[in-house]
């Protein structure tokens, strides 16, 4: 199916078709802060934001979820399995970085031999409606892995913002049956395509390239290099860069019980690997004691043992963890550092030969 043209006094009637069947999910301003809501209305949806605060994976993994409900009767345990799973959800208007951050999840709680059925089937029944980043923020670095401000091929429609038009691309199969089902679509022309082309351009040329080639053999070449005690000196270990990540997972499990009903849940709750209690052994032993470790650790999970593990590296380049750390902490700056460390060695070996 080729391209589509929606025009702007179109789009009520098109966020309202897309509620009949699913909880429509797009980003909303709320006092400065963008996040992704259910709405209910065009007039709700803010466009032209650059990045929500938190990113749209708390659709599909939220901050606490509930696993299951249960009641206790004597020695008998009656098990609730999770509701609203059945429930169709569509994501509107989510950047790349973040579609592409969910396809990563996707992997993540999917691959092994134990699967996460909750989170599988959550992206089973969610649509993704991306958009191109007209204007990235000068803290993103997507095209450094793999990602681009029009990637296209993480959503399964996406939109390209032409000022009073958008144009419309069906790209898998449930993207097409959506599009096919809404009759108020026009024909683009030949610079509709053109413009769209030329804002993809346009949007790469406004991100600076990071250099990551070999990043994951020199982070591990370097995991006791004196540098990581100042990189972890600025760090607040305040968990900001990871409750802020797209692709972030860790996730602590709490029981909770009402002892007057008997009745209770099993709840899991987003976690990081920047709190001292997350490594805590029962014993008390802690094998990450320090903040230097904790600090390094997360680093070396997204640029180091991703790669090594699953063979990609566990960033989109949102520059999220940059743009809002209160430490002002670049990671684009220590990933320069380390490699101006490599640089610097071979410079010495070929002043000694």
């Amino acid at each position: 199916m080729r391209e589509k043209i929606l025009l702007n006094d179109k789009m009520q009637d098109f966020i309202s078709f897309l509620k009949n069947e699913h909880n429509l999910y797009a980003p909303v301003n709320e006092a400065g802060n963008i996040s992704f809501k259910n709405i209910s209305s065009w007039e709700e949806i803010d466009l032209e934001y650059l990045n929500s605060k938190i990113p749209p994976k708390e659709v599909v993994f939220p901050q606490i979820e509930t696993l299951f409900e249960f009641k206790i009767n004597g020695n008998d345990i009656q098990i609730e399995p999770p509701k609203h799973l059945d429930e169709k959800n569509i994501i509107f208007g989510i950047r790349p970085c973040d579609a592409r951050a969910l396809k990563f999840l996707n992997f993540f709680f999917n691959q092994g031999d134990f699967k996460d059925e909750l989170f599988s089937k959550k992206m089973e029944n969610t649509i993704l409606i991306g958009m191109g980043c007209n204007t990235p923020r000068s803290t993103c670095f997507c095209t450094s892995l793999e990602g681009h401000p029009f990637r296209e091929e993480d959503s399964d429609v996406f939109l390209v913002d032409l000022g009073k038009k958008f144009l419309v691309k069906p790209i898998t199969e449930k993207g097409e049956n959506l599009i096919e089902a809404f009759r108020e679509f026009s024909e683009p022309k030949k610079e509709d395509l053109e413009k769209a082309s030329e804002l993809a351009r346009q949007a790469e040329g406004m991100i600076t390239k990071l250099e990551l080639e070999d990043i994951p053999r020199i982070l591990d070449e370097n995991f006791n290099h004196p540098i990581w005690k100042k990189i972890s000196e600025a760090c607040l270990s305040c968990g900001t860069c990871a409750y802020l990540c797209p692709t972030c997972h860790c996730f602590d499990v709490i029981d909770e019980k009402d002892e007057y009903t008997n009745r209770g849940r099993r709840i899991r709750m987003w976690d990081t690997c920047q709190f001292k209690l997350y490594t805590l052994h029962t014993s008390g032993h802690n094998p990450r004691p320090k903040k230097l470790e904790r600090c390094r650790n997360r680093i070396l999970h997204k640029y180091c043992y991703y790669p090594k593990n699953y063979g990609m590296i566990g960033c989109v380049g949102c520059g999220r963890c940059i743009e809002l750390c209160p430490a002002n902490n670049d990671i684009r700056k220590i990933i320069k550092n380390f490699k101006n460390i490599e640089e610097k060695e071979k410079m010495e070996e070929i002043t000694v030969a």
